[in-house]
């Protein structure tokens, strides 16, 4: 399991725009073994967005899908539709998911 992880700052008042260009465009142009996402705002500053999502690949997955001509072009696209929303990209990269942890409570 992979986690990709991205921390932004975008431009006052652009997140419904940059929500809008972050998504891809149909349902072949997601990546291959995501299987969840989150986004998140910071709460001392709205626009500071967090995404992250799960994939359930190994690392060989992962490389297959960074090579993947398909899925670079449209990493490519969707990346140049955010592009004017962006002020700064703070954090961008792929994490082996080491453990999940439950709180007790949780469990089932």
């Amino acid at each position: 399991m992979m986690c990709a992880l991205v921390l932004r700052r975008l431009k006052p008042g652009v997140y419904e725009q940059f929500r809008e260009a972050w998504e891809p465009l149909s349902d072949d142009e997601w990546p291959r073994g995501m299987t969840r996402l989150w986004i998140g705002r910071a709460d001392d500053d709205p626009n500071v967005v967090a995404t992250w999502g799960l994939f359930d690949v190994d690392e060989a997955g992962l490389e297959e899908l960074r090579d993947d001509p398909a899925w670079i072009a449209a990493e490519s696209r969707r990346m140049e539709r955010m592009a004017p929303c962006e002020e700064e990209l703070i954090a961008s990269g792929f994490f082996h998911v080491a453990e999940e942890v439950t709180p007790p409570r949780y469990r089932s």
